[in-house]
Parts: structure tokens; C-alpha cells; sequence
């Protein structure tokens, strides 16, 4: 079968990103009783997708990438059948595999969990995951979109833990695929106000056209102005910075009202250290400053939430697994929501 492979590591003493080709591999088998077989119609990637090819995960070439993906069932183990599962079944999944037996996951925080792992390599014609990691699409929600059903998680998990109120003025950096997907949440979760803080032209404006009510460019405009402006001088009750960029990330507590609950999700680089006043932004501004590690517990609830709204305006490009060079080139060029591989092409 054909797969996308980083095929050659960062070099950190030059600094040239690592690369991914294109080749032909075995077909991966069910080994295990709950084993499925998925073949994988559309795989996208993920804004950090390309930190791989920077070194900044401990993958080593020749190794799969990506974890988001929609697909049917091909081919399953018996204890996968006795739970229910079919082939020709339209699935997507979630890719970090908790153990479920240790503190953490008993504790609800599998997030965290020791044992965990992520099985990556979604961007190919064939992946076997556990039956526990797969989740039925909604008939109504095809293949293209249910691609999507992973980065649309850490967007709804984002928009709870944030526990905006109804009314809430809601903030939002970064325009990128999750950060569009939170335009949408916000506004189903009751916000009276979203604005998003994006450089892009192009995705401020497909931000409004998704329902945010102001788009500002923190770039070559004033943020702190603008945020005065839009709030009546106050700042906003809610602020989900989804952009991993170390200047967004002190721009958010700028711009927090008090009591403001800002949630932290992106990437960010590893030696970054958030100046912090707690004088000002704790004590006496109340701020709830809080961080978030991907969304174990909420993914049914975001895949049902799916027929809810519109993810195909999102979707930029789409190419075929051999055009993986040029789709990641696209990538870290920064000007694209989100880019997709057709496995089946």
C-alpha cells in the first residue's frame, strides 16, 4: 500500500526540517481480537504535523505520520465484532490509546496516562487501530468531513474548559483549522461576541463568513486598541489562544477582562516561558489562567456534534498521498486552514 513516511530527521545542527515521501509498504494486519482494519478515504493534516519534521517529537525516520482520519471498516478481530463493529462501517477515531488500568485513567485524566499510545500513520490507503479508539459517523456527515472529527475534539474540549457563561464576549487566536472550528462552538455555546485575533486576510475573512462578529489583525494592527474598542474598554470573558505563537500567547492575557478564563491548547516551543504578573494578572485581575492536553473524554459528544456545523469551508486543498511534499510545503507556509490527503485516490 502506499503511505506517507518522514524519511529524513531534523538536523539541529543546521536546522533544516526533516522530509516525508511517499512509498510502498506492507498492508498492516488485525493482530489482536479487537484489532480493526480501516481503510482510509481522506487523512488531513495537523497544525502539528510539521513539528515532526522539526524535531520537536521523538519520532525517527523511516516513521508514519498523522493521526486525523475518516475511513470505512475493511476487515476486523472477533472481540471487535462482539462489540458491534462491521465492515463497511464509516468511522473515524480518536489516535491516543489510553491504557485504562492506571491511576490516570482511573482518575478520568487518560490524558495523561503512562502507557498510552499514539498510533500515528493515518496518512495511508490502510491503519489498524483498537476497536476502543473508533466512533461512528453520523449518516449524515460524510467522509470528507469526518476527517476533521479529531482536531473538531480538541476545539469542543477547548470551548468546555474555557466554561464560558451564556452572553460571554469571546476571544479567539489564531485562524487556523481548530481556531475556525471555535468560531462555530462559541456561537452554539452562547457567546454573544466572537472575535478572532488572525494575521491571514483570507482566514479573517472566512472567520466572518463563519459567524464571528469582529476579525482583527494582530499584526499590522493594535490588538490591545481594538480590544478596547470592540468591549467597551473592559477585555473579554473568554480567550482560546490556538495559535502556539509565543507573542499571541502574552497577547491573550492582555486582552482577558477580569476574571477573564484564558485556556492555553497549541503548541508552543519547548524553552518558552510565559511572563506572568501575578500581581497584576492574578490577584488583582482574578484571571484563570489554564492549560489543555488533547480531549479524551469528549470525543463522542464531537462527533455528534458534527451535523452542527460547517468544516467543509475549512478544507483548502486535497491531494494524493504522493503529493505529500508539496502538501506539507503548503503546510508550514502558514497561508492554508486545513489540507487533506484523498487515500483513495
Amino acid at each position: 500500500m502506499k503511505a506517507v513516511l518522514v524519511v529524513k530527521d531534523f538536523n539541529p545542527q543546521t536546522g533544516e526540517p526533516g522530509e516525508v515521501d511517499c512509498l510502498e509498504v506492507p498492508t498492516p494486519e488485525p493482530v489482536k481480537d479487537d484489532d480493526v482494519l480501516i481503510k482510509v478515504a481522506y487523512a488531513s493534516i495537523c497544525g502539528s504535523d510539521p513539528n515532526v519534521l522539526k524535531g520537536l517529537f521523538p519520532d525517527r525516520a523511516p516513521c508514519p505520520i498523522g493521526h486525523e482520519m475518516a475511513g470505512t471498516i475493511a476487515d476486523l478481530g472477533p472481540r471487535a465484532k462482539e462489540l458491534g463493529w462491521w465492515v463497511g462501517d464509516r468511522i473515524t477515531g480518536n489516535f491516543f490509546q489510553s491504557c485504562g488500568a492506571c491511576e490516570y485513567c482511573h482518575d478520568n485524566m487518560g490524558q495523561f496516562c503512562p502507557e498510552a499510545v499514539g498510533k500515528v500513520g493515518t496518512q495511508a490507503e490502510y491503519i489498524v487501530w483498537s476497536a476502543s479508539q473508533l466512533y461512528r459517523l453520523p449518516d449524515s456527515v460524510d467522509l470528507l468531513t469526518g476527517t476533521l472529527s479529531e482536531p473538531f475534539n480538541i476545539a469542543l474540549h477547548a470551548i468546555e474548559t474555557a466554561d464560558m457563561k451564556l452572553g460571554a464576549r469571546v476571544a479567539i487566536s489564531g485562524g487556523g483549522g481548530i481556531g475556525l472550528m471555535l468560531v462555530q462552538l462559541a456561537r452554539l455555546a452562547g457567546a454573544s461576541e466572537v472575535t478572532i485575533f488572525e494575521p491571514v486576510q483570507s482566514k479573517r475573512e472566512l472567520a466572518l463568513a463563519l459567524g464571528a462578529d469582529h476579525a482583527v489583525d494582530p499584526v499590522g494592527g493594535d490588538a490591545i486598541a481594538e480590544t478596547a474598542e470592540i468591549t467597551g474598554g473592559r477585555g473579554f470573558n473568554a480567550v482560546l489562544e490556538a495559535s502556539g505563537n509565543p507573542k499571541a500567547a502574552e497577547t491573550a492575557i492582555k486582552i482577558a477582562d477580569k476574571q477573564g478564563h484564558i485556556v492555553y491548547f497549541a503548541m508552543y516551543p519547548k524553552e518558552y516561558e510565559l511572563p506572568v504578573n501575578l500581581y497584576q494578572h492574578c490577584y488583582h485581575n482574578e484571571l484563570r489562567i489554564q492549560g489543555m492536553f488533547l480531549g479524551q473524554y469528549s470525543f463522542a459528544r464531537s462527533v455528534a456534534m458534527l451535523p452542527r456545523v460547517n468544516l467543509k469551508p475549512l478544507i483548502e486543498k486535497i491531494y494524493p498521498l504522493e503529493e505529500c511534499k508539496q502538501a506539507y510545503a503548503d503546510q508550514m507556509s502558514g497561508k492554508y486552514v486545513k489540507l487533506v490527503f484523498d487515500c483513495l485516490a
